[in-house]
C-alpha cells in the first residue's frame, strides 16, 4: 500500500511563477485602487509588469524547450494555465503603457487582467486534485489575498519614492486598505489550515504547523503592529511603512513556497475497509500517512 509522497514535478521555478506573478498582479490591483483614491501610483505599473514577466519567464525555464511554451495557449476552454497566459498577454502591454503614459485610466484598466491573472493562479493549484494541500477550496482565497497583500507590501516599501505618498497612505484610506489586507490574509490562512485539519497527509500538516509560526508572527502580527505605530508616529512613517511592507511581501512568498514545494504531498492510496477473512467481519479502512480524526 502506497502512502503519500512529495510531488517533484514542480520545483522552485514553478513556485517562482506564483510568487512573482501573484506579487505583480496584486501590485497592479492595489495601485489602481489607491490611484482612484488620489495617490500617485502609476509608476508601479512597470514594476508590476516586471514581476509578472519574471514569473512567466521562470515557467519558460522550467519547460526547458522554448517552443513548447506555446502549447500553453491550446486549451482555453479547460486549462487555467492557458487562461493565465492569455490574460498575461493583456496585462503586460497595459502595464508598460500605463508607466510610460502615466495614465490613471490605463492603470485602472490594467487592474482587470491583473485580477483575472491572480484568480487564474489560484485556480491552477485548486485543480490539482491529487494533492490535498492544493485541491482544497480554501486555496483560492488564500492565493488571492496573499497576492494582494504582497502587492500592498511592495507599494509600502517604495512609497517614499513619490513625495507625499507615505503621509497620504496613513492619512487616507491606504492605511485602512493595508490593515484590511493583512487581516484578510490572516483569516484566509486560518481557514486554509482549518480546511486541511484531518483532511491531508500527516507530512503536509507538519509542514503547515511549522510555517504557521512564521506566518502568524512575521506575516500578520508584525505588519499590524508596525502599521498602527506608523499611524501614531508620523515622524517614523516612512521606515515603519517600508518594514511593514517587507514582512507583508516576505511572508507571502514564504507561504507560497511552503505550500507548493514542501506541503505538496500526493494523497496516496487507501481502502474504505479491510476485507473479511473466513467468517469474520470487515475491518475499518486504512489510509496510510494520514492523521486520524481527533
Amino acid at each position: 500500500m502506497l502512502g503519500p509522497t512529495l510531488q517533484k514535478r514542480w520545483d522552485w521555478r514553478a513556485a517562482g511563477n506564483f510568487i512573482c506573478g501573484g506579487t505583480g498582479s496584486g501590485l497592479l490591483v492595489v495601485a489602481a485602487l489607491l490611484s482612484a483614491l488620489g495617490l500617485h501610483t502609476t509608476g508601479y505599473a512597470l514594476l508590476a509588469s516586471a514581476f509578472v514577466a519574471t514569473g512567466l519567464g521562470l515557467v519558460w525555464l522550467e519547460i526547458g524547450r522554448p517552443l513548447r511554451s506555446m502549447n500553453v495557449f491550446r486549451n482555453p476552454a479547460t486549462s487555467w494555465m492557458t487562461r493565465e497566459g492569455m490574460v498575461a498577454m493583456l496585462l503586460l502591454p497595459l502595464g508598460i503603457l500605463t508607466f510610460f503614459t502615466g495614465s490613471t485610466s490605463l492603470l485602472i484598466l490594467s487592474a482587470i487582467p491583473a485580477a483575472l491573472f491572480l484568480y487564474a493562479q489560484s485556480r491552477i493549484l485548486h485543480m490539482a486534485k491529487g494533492i490535498p494541500a492544493w485541491r482544497t477550496n480554501a486555496i483560492n482565497p488564500l492565493i488571492v489575498t496573499t497576492g494582494l497583500t504582497e502587492g500592498m507590501g511592495v507599494l509600502l516599501i517604495f512609497a517614499g519614492l513619490v513625495e507625499g505618498n507615505v503621509a497620504a497612505l496613513f492619512v487616507g484610506y491606504g492605511w485602512i486598505i493595508a490593515l484590511s489586507l493583512v487581516f484578510l490574509r490572516g483569516a484566509a490562512w486560518l481557514n486554509y489550515r482549518y480546511s486541511l485539519a484531518n483532511n491531508a497527509p500527516e507530512q503536509t500538516l507538519q509542514v503547515l504547523e511549522r510555517a504557521n509560526i512564521v506566518i502568524t508572527l512575521l506575516g500578520i502580527a508584525t505588519p499590524l503592529v508596525l502599521l498602527f505605530l506608523g499611524k501614531s508616529y508620523a515622524a517614523y512613517q516612512l521606515p515603519l511603512a517600508a518594514v511593514a511592507g517587507f514582512f507583508m511581501v516576505l511572508c507571502g512568498w514564504f507561504c507560497k513556497y511552503q505550500i507548493i514545494i514542501y506541503a505538496a504531498y500526493y494523497q496516496g492510496f487507501a481502502i474504505t475497509h479491510t476485507p473479511a477473512r473466513g467468517g469474520g467481519k470487515p475491518g475499518p479502512g486504512l489510509k496510510p500517512g494520514w492523521r486520524l480524526p481527533q
